[in-house]
């Protein structure tokens, strides 16, 4: 999404006479911010990948993880705990402690299992292209 504004904030010259006008604030702070916003474009491969986003290395959740030398949160015995259920820059925390919690339920094979099958739908449901030559 900041990539796509900054996109249209680069080529839109008026945007800045309009922050002006309207005295909104800093644009060229709001430039900046959102140019360092769009570089960051490196998800974040979950804990027992390296973790963490290129712009928050030090991720709580990950640091407990580590600690406890886990390799999931629904391994720790405060699952779910508040630093995954408030944590207000972890925007995924709904659908991470959701997986977790089928993890535990279903356990990490059978889970695996079933995102490769979900995987393998989405693919099928793509509408199919012949090549013409």
């Amino acid at each position: 999404m900041a990539k796509n504004l900054f996109y249209y904030v680069e080529r839109s010259s008026s945007l800045r006479l309009i922050a002006e006008s309207q005295n909104v604030g800093n644009y060229d702070e709001f430039v900046k911010v959102l140019k360092w916003l769009a570089s960051q474009d490196n998800p974040c491969k979950g804990c027992r990948f390296g973790g963490g986003w290129s712009w928050w290395p030090d991720c709580p959740v990950r640091e407990c993880i580590l600690q406890k030398k886990l390799d999931f949160c629904y391994q720790c015995s405060d699952f779910p705990c508040k630093k995954l259920k408030e944590e207000p820059l972890l925007t995924h925390k709904k659908e991470i402690i959701k997986a977790n919690n089928q993890m535990k339920r279903i356990g990490i094979e059978k889970y695996a299992e079933q995102l490769i099958n979900r995987f393998r739908l989405a693919v099928a449901a793509q509408p199919f292209k012949e090549k013409r030559v």
